[in-house]
């Protein structure tokens, strides 16, 4: 039973978790809410792109009523494949091909969303320098611009991994996992493109060994994301290792050492050579699993990376994020906007959270091992694959 009600909701970022939540509601009506997110709304997320499970990430478009807008940019077939290399340049095997996974660019998914939400709901540019509770115990949002709001029945923190709203649920922090990527690319208009294409194809492609490891996948507008991944300390971007960002060479160069690249095969080193730049890295959080058990707090709650940030290495943690969305809009419908609703949804979500963290470590440490590939496609075959395990409510 849908217990309509006319509580004021503001939700904290407009990521996938936050419009899909935001679109859920409309879609269900007798919601009053309310966005704030940082950036402008031209401005498009930062990220590769995603792959939507039917029975998370799919199935919230469908609760949103906006799948039939989602199927004019996934990207279906062969982008769902992936090619897994070992580091001498041999194809080992491909995946993924069939599976109802499709693809698509982190800026569509939000389009996708968008056209579920009204225009009026979006504060776009509002960013939260933070929240605490007033005298009275309520939630006060402080802004970027100095500005403050509050009145709110319900605070709903879905502004990624270093959440403002967080600290009011749980004091645990993400902690960092020890690895990290380097990002480039390889547009339609690099001379060496068409034999990255022969490479990655239409889909994506993963080549592992020696303790280091790319994932490069094709995106929407054609052009190859490169994502290099790397041992490295937490500050990596500014410790010094590499002193100056926009040398591009000194970077390839330091890729190319022994311990890294150099012993990948000529084929493979040139995808590192013939990037483009700028290589940006990116620092790999997880949310520590035993501290998903937090008690209920009044009036606020938690989802996607707020809640549960991840390492990418299973693919689940949009999808994981948009499942947040149907389940907290499904306590509420069902409860109204109160802390009982909060403590079923939390109580259901922890158990998915834990289990995608879990996984993304484990599967993690195969791409980063020494022997790589070797434990992975042990593990793909094995009946109990750590990747596309999880996907219903």
């Amino acid at each position: 039973m849908t217990v309509p009600n006319n509580d004021k909701i503001a939700i904290v970022g407009a990521g996938p978790s936050g419009l899909a939540f935001a679109a859920i509601l409309e879609k269900r009506g007798g919601f009053d809410y309310v966005i704030y997110d940082s950036c402008a709304e031209e401005v498009p997320p930062r990220g590769g792109c995603l792959d939507l499970h039917p029975g998370s990430g799919q199935r919230a478009l469908r609760e949103a009523s906006v799948f039939e807008e989602f199927k004019k940019h996934g990207r279906y077939g062969e982008a769902t494949i992936h090619r897994l290399f070992k580091h001498d340049g041999e194809n080992m095997f491909n995946f993924g091909e069939g599976r109802d996974a499709p693809e698509i660019d982190r800026w569509a998914l939000r389009k996708v969303l968008l056209s579920g939400v009204p225009k009026e709901k979006i504060h776009w540019g509002k960013g939260v320098a933070k929240t605490e509770r007033d005298e009275s115990g309520e939630v006060v949002l402080t802004f970027t611009d100095g500005s403050t709001a509050k009145g709110f029945k319900l605070v709903v923190g879905a502004d990624g991994t270093w959440s403002k709203v967080r600290h009011l649920v749980t004091d645990a922090k993400p902690q960092y996992s020890g690895n990290l990527y380097l990002t480039t690319k390889i547009n339609p208009t690099n001379p060496w493109y068409e034999k990255m294409k022969s490479l990655c194809q239409m889909g994506s492609m993963i080549a592992m060994g020696n303790g280091v490891h790319m994932f490069n996948s094709r995106q929407g507008d054609g052009h190859y994301r490169v994502d290099v991944g790397i041992p490295g300390p937490e500050d990596f971007g500014t410790c010094g290792i590499i002193p100056d960002f926009n040398d591009h060479d000194n970077i390839k160069k330091y890729l190319m050492s022994d311990d890294m690249f150099g012993p990948y095969s000529a084929e493979l080193q040139d995808i590192i050579k013939n990037s483009e730049g700028p290589f940006r890295p990116w620092i790999m959080y997880y949310f520590p699993t035993e501290r998903l058990n937090w008690e209920t707090a009044t009036g606020v709650t938690l989802i996607g990376d707020a809640a549960h940030v991840t390492t990418p290495f299973v693919g689940d943690g949009v999808n994981c994020a948009m499942r947040d969305s149907i389940m907290l809009a499904d306590a509420l419908g069902e409860m109204g906007v109160n802390d009982e609703a909060l403590a079923a949804y939390e109580k259901k979500m922890f158990p998915f959270a834990i289990d995608v963290i879990t996984r993304s470590l484990q599967s993690q440490a195969m791409f980063f091992e020494k022997e790589s590939p070797k434990a992975f496609m042990e593990n793909m075959s094995s009946g109990k694959a750590l990747i596309g395990t999880t996907d219903h409510i």
